[in-house]
């Protein structure tokens, strides 16, 4: 529901200084504009930046921090992926993926991948919409006149010509990568200022991209949305293009960092940092998703050559599509998270079996709202059931320990299924659009 030195000094969309002749060309369109934007001094005695967009209310704090390498592993958790989070960018981290010269061409992505389904939303954000689902090469075959941005897992086979940064090749952060996701737009695209449950890793392939980075603790200066049960995200009302200022007079406020993205560039945005992106001209992105735990294990890392080469085919994601697949799963938890915590609620109740009564009080301490001081109730004793119903697969009334650290990561995926619907239609043969039959 995400779009610097001297190299970059480039324009924000939309923005009300004056630029280049466009002699007509649409300015979502333009990869020449400057950002960050230049602080235009009031002289109507409205606020500095009222009614523009996001970026024009106060200077920015600087650019992002960045790297012309990426770090490895222990140095991103150390500097970056531990609390407190801190962006960065990566100058070039995936240049030497296919992706970046193939994915230039649409008859490329067309011809090869054309047959395979992703989850189509509308260019300028909208979180309250559906996505539709379609194969990508009736997307390309219309997406310039249509208000069309795909927004979906990478499809499989397309991971074979994504690269993989070194940051991500041993440890922790490797054994808990969640998914990776595919966008492409025409451009002109722009998101809500708001923040995700997962460290992302977001690197572009075509195109050009501007950031605007707030730290989390701004929270109750940007007119936050109330965050749905068994979300980790969420987002602002604000309207990026307009910001009032008589209203939110707040936001003068807020200070913000920011960035642009290249073709081979990525930034890390941290889990739960607040972010808002603008792409300009044709525009393709891969994203890596992945857990933000509050620990590190590097134990692997002294054997694995995290300088050689790695597709992002060769690294294990928890979820993923392939041509034929029902669901198109984006957003889910990390079910491996689900699998220790089940583990440890058996430790603590000196049990070598997980029972339906063990798994509802891990249901209880992991999903029921504590915040609210919930107890459990009907709805949630169902669920406890048809969780459980599933877990249980040979219908003992029980797992042995064994049993669960060895059940087979697509039980637990169907399990953790039910705590949300899936992020976009079902495939169109299936007459159930609904997850009853998990």
């Amino acid at each position: 529901m995400l779009h610097v030195p001297a190299r970059i000094v480039l324009m924000y969309i939309f923005i009300s200084v004056p630029c280049l002749d466009t002699s007509g060309v649409d300015k979502a369109m333009r990869m020449d504009a400057v950002f960050p934007p230049v602080i235009q001094p009031s002289d109507s005695g409205l606020p500095v930046g009222h009614l523009l967009p996001l970026g024009h209310q106060r200077e920015p704090e600087g650019p992002v921090k960045e790297y012309t390498q990426p770090l490895t592993p222990t140095e991103l958790w150390e500097q970056h992926a531990k609390s407190p989070y801190v962006p960065l960018v990566y100058r070039q981290a995936i240049a030497k993926a296919p992706a970046v010269t193939n994915w230039q061409s649409d008859k490329y992505i067309r011809e090869k991948y054309g047959d395979l389904d992703v989850l189509v939303e509308k260019k300028h954000e909208d979180r309250g919409a559906r996505p539709q689902r379609m194969p990508l090469g009736e997307f390309l075959d219309n997406y310039e006149a249509e208000d069309w941005y795909v927004v979906s897992l990478l499809p499989d086979p397309m991971r074979a010509e994504m690269q993989v940064p070194r940051s991500l090749l041993c440890g922790t952060f490797k054994k808990n990568i969640l998914e990776s996701n595919l966008w492409l737009s025409a451009g002109g695209t722009k998101s809500l200022l708001h923040y995700d449950a997962d460290h992302n890793l977001h690197c572009l392939i075509s195109g050009r991209k501007d950031f605007i980075m707030i730290d989390d603790k701004y929270d109750d200066l940007l007119d936050m949305a109330d965050k749905k049960q068994f979300s980790g995200s969420s987002f602002s009302h604000l309207d990026m293009d307009r910001i009032d200022l008589l209203t939110n007079p707040q936001v003068s406020e807020v200070p913000w960092t920011w960035a642009t993205l290249l073709p081979g560039d990525c930034i890390f945005i941290p889990a739960g940092y607040f972010h808002q992106v603008r792409s300009y001209g044709r525009s393709v992105a891969a994203t890596i998703m992945w857990s933000p735990l509050d620990y590190f294990d590097d134990s692997d890392c002294a054997t694995t050559d995290i300088d050689r080469y790695t597709a992002l085919s060769d690294v294990r994601l928890q979820w993923t599509y392939k041509k034929g697949d029902k669901f198109i799963d984006m957003g889910y938890m990390n079910v491996e998270v689900m699998r220790n915590g089940l583990l440890e609620a058996m430790k603590r109740n000196n049990s070598t079996k997980l029972t339906k009564e063990i798994f509802g009080y891990y249901y209880e301490f992991a999903v029921v709202d504590e915040e609210e001081d919930k107890e459990l109730e009907e709805e949630h004793l169902e669920m406890i059931d048809r969780m459980f119903g599933i877990l249980d697969k040979n219908k003992t009334g029980y797992i042995t320990r064994q049993g669960l650290q060895s059940l087979d990561i697509e039980v637990l995926k169907d399990a953790a299924r039910l705590l949300d619907e899936t992020h976009g239609p079902v495939r169109e043969n299936d007459e159930d659009q609904t997850h009853d039959e998990l």
